[in-house]
């Protein structure tokens, strides 16, 4: 009896027929559903989450590494624990890698202005 299924267990599932139409709870059987759009603010939510995880593993990390080390950079020299030295040295190459990188942008602007101001300039000239 408990091990063996009961003949409900072996029925073939009923397909709804094409008319039928499921229904959820609260909603009325002619309502129209309307499709939410985007916004700005659910879009600045989305990215604020993968900031927040970021944070939560920055923390972490911080937590986790309080040792003291020795750091000298020139004739400076000083103790800092272990995980402000390392974030500090990253946020330092995030520095420099902007900087490089802005620079970078600057060129190629100023070459794409120089090729669109020639070609716009004759026409102005001509005009």
């Amino acid at each position: 009896m408990g091990n063996q299924p009961n003949d409900e267990d072996n029925a073939p599932l009923a397909k709804p027929e094409q008319g039928d139409v499921p229904v959820e709870a609260g909603v009325e059987p002619g309502a129209t559903s309307e499709v939410i759009l985007s916004t700005r603010t659910s879009r600045a939510w989305i990215r604020l989450l993968p900031v927040l995880v970021v944070l939560v593993v920055i923390l972490v990390f911080v937590f986790q590494n309080p040792k003291d080390v020795k750091v000298s950079l020139f004739t400076f020299s000083g103790t800092l624990p272990l995980s402000v030295a390392l974030l500090g040295a990253v946020i330092l190459g995030a520095l420099m890698a902007l900087a490089l990188g802005s620079v970078r942008i600057i060129q190629l602007r100023k070459q794409v202005h120089r090729k669109l101001g020639d070609s716009e300039g004759d026409k102005r000239r001509i005009g």
